[in-house]
């Protein structure tokens, strides 16, 4: 089926033929040229050559004229050629235009389906993703000669040409009936803005079924402060909004299955610090490093200790130090300027005797320094495990890994494969765990007597703020992390968590390890330390000190908080027990 079509507009080309077809048609006008000029020689001899082009030309428009009489056969045929040329272009020109209007008027009556704004870096990935599930797919693409259209042809994704952010567009897609949107443009405000035309779209059909919408937005503060606009914060029964950093999800991600407590999983116990060596200038590296920052608190006498070695590495790190002015606070960070260079790796591999990383993390800019950057640490001397982060989906991009087969120190990770699965980006499969947290949370804490109205966090998930949502995913995510570390084991039960917490020292290491977690990250969201009581809307809290200088009443709630864990790990087993047999 030929699903994409473009309509004619001042910003678009209109292709009707193939290659082939206009070869075709080239060749029969080239041929009825010639036969026509020839059979008019024959028929009169005299006239000039300009005269016999003039008449050959009037027969593609049934413009034949001869006495009555023998008609060369070369005129004959031209006679005859022509106009059925003539008819093969209209007639196929008239069938493609209402193939075109055909087309739309079966994209107006899609439903349940999705529409997603941009086939760019981040939308070409969920494209593929529900074009694999069968998911019928309408993009809005401004781009009519986009590299992907081929693909979006072949796979039967419907591609409409022209600007998303027309308000019209989204209602020729019948956005009021899909499933999901999802808005990806290189454009931060187009983005955000076609969530709310949607909305206000649903609003004024409120019985449409339930449409889940997605923006990416690539600015940390503006999504911030998103986070507490109407559309994005409150869910209703016919529409919901999230909004996403491809980068954010990608170093969550990563640090999830591939993060020290992994990788390091039975080196951790016997390490006074953990040293990452983070390679390459992917924009990238800036959201891993804050991530680890966070989240990178195994225990450990100090606090995680991070090189980023690239060509522009200081600069780099100057930039992220001035978004992130906390960071030098919570880690040992630094960086040094090195070409990672394939002919010459002697100035890498001093970095790496004198740094001596335990892990390393290459993320290159693209899938040529990814090549250039992996052989070359292929060439050196390693003690540690490489993760090699690749972006792009590109035949250069899958033919790095089949020749490291040999290297076993390699671990090859495609982030955007996994953060832009349908699942995870649409119905946040990810949040699972923390969707779980809360759930423990708001059931007990109604258990213990309160309400809504002296605890607003006892709400569902999908009405509880976003900040909120991350501070759970967050505690998620180091809950992890907690039982890995302990148990030394990336398959635990509640059993083995409640063995190891009645060594009083593994729970004190654990609620420090908590403690610090949740300093690093209120300071990384802009809280600061007060002498008097927590304000929230201020960001000010008198518990943002070391544990040293924690008052005992706020460290045995770090200690409640993990002693928790074997219970609430048992919670969540039961509720996917029933959930199952339901």
């Amino acid at each position: 089926m030929l699903t994409h079509f473009t309509l004619q507009n001042r910003n678009s080309n209109i292709t009707f033929f193939s290659r082939k077809e206009w070869g075709i048609i080239g060749i029969c006008a080239v041929l009825v040229i010639i036969l026509g000029v020839a059979g008019y020689a024959n028929l009169h001899p005299d006239a000039s050559l300009s005269d016999q082009l003039y008449k050959t030309l009037g027969l593609f428009t049934l413009g034949f004229s001869a006495p009555t009489g023998n008609i060369p056969w070369q005129l004959n045929v031209a006679r005859w050629l022509a106009p059925a040329l003539l008819s093969y272009a209209a007639v196929k020109t008239i069938l493609l235009m209402l193939h075109g209007q055909l087309v739309l008027l079966r994209i107006r009556r899609l439903q349940d389906h999705a529409v997603v704004c941009g086939l760019g870096e981040y939308g070409w990935p969920v494209v593929q993703a529900l074009a694999g599930k069968g998911i019928p797919t309408v993009v809005i693409e401004s781009d009519t000669m986009h590299s992907h259209l081929g693909w979006a042809d072949n796979a039967g994704v419907y591609v409409l040409p022209g600007n998303a952010r027309d308000v019209n567009n989204l209602v020729r897609v019948n956005v009021t009936q899909a499933r999901y949107l999802l808005a990806v443009t290189e454009n931060d405000a187009a983005n955000t803005e076609m969530i709310v035309q949607a909305y206000q779209l649903k609003q004024a059909d409120p019985e449409s079924p339930l449409l889940k919408c997605v923006a990416h937005v690539q600015s940390h503060e503006l999504a911030a402060v998103l986070y507490d606009d109407a559309v994005f914060s409150q869910d209703s029964v016919h529409f919901s909004a999230r909004i996403i950093n491809r980068q954010q999800l990608a170093a969550r991600w990563l640090l999830l299955h591939h993060g020290p407590d992994t990788e390091l999983i039975h080196d951790i116990p016997g390490l006074e610090e953990i040293r990452v060596l983070l390679l390459g200038s992917h924009a990238f590296v800036e959201d891993l490093i804050v991530r680890l920052a966070k989240l990178g608190h195994y225990g450990t006498a100090h606090p995680i200790h991070i090189t980023l070695a690239g060509p522009q590495a200081a600069a780099q790190l100057e930039v992220i130090n001035k978004r992130w002015p906390v960071l030098p606070d919570i880690i040992n960070i630094k960086a040094k300027d090195i070409a990672l260079s394939f002919l010459s790796a002697q100035n890498a591999q001093q970095l790496i005797n004198s740094f001596k990383p335990h892990l390393i993390y290459l993320c290159a800019a693209d899938t040529e320094s990814t090549l250039i950057g992996a052989k070359a640490l292929a060439r050196l001397t390693l003690h540690c495990p490489v993760i090699v982060c690749q972006f792009a989906d590109d035949l250069l991009t899958r033919s790095i890994e089949p020749a490291f087969q040999s290297h076993t120190r390699f671990k090859f990770v495609y982030p955007t494969r996994e953060i832009f699965a349908v699942a995870a980006i649409f119905d946040a499969t990810q949040d699972q765990l923390a969707i779980a947290i809360h759930n423990h949370y708001v059931e007990s804490q109604i258990a213990a007597g309160d309400t809504v109205a002296n605890n607003t966090s006892l709400v569902r998930w999908e009405d509880l703020p976003e900040t909120l949502k991350d501070a759970n995913r967050n505690q998620a995510d180091h809950l992890q992390i907690k039982c890995r570390v302990i148990t030394g084991s990336l398959h635990y039960t509640p059993e083995q968590i409640e063995y190891a917490l009645c060594d009083k020292k593994t729970l004190e290491r654990l609620a420090r390890m908590e403690h610090e977690r949740w300093v690093a990250e209120k300071r990384l969201d802009g809280w600061h330390y007060t002498e008097g009581a927590k304000n929230i809307a201020a960001r000010l809290s008198p518990s943002l000190v070391s544990w040293e200088q924690l008052p005992e009443s706020e460290r045995q709630k770090d200690r409640d908080a993990v002693h928790n864990i074997p219970s609430l790990l048992q919670w969540i087993a039961l509720q996917h027990q029933s959930s199952g047999s339901s």
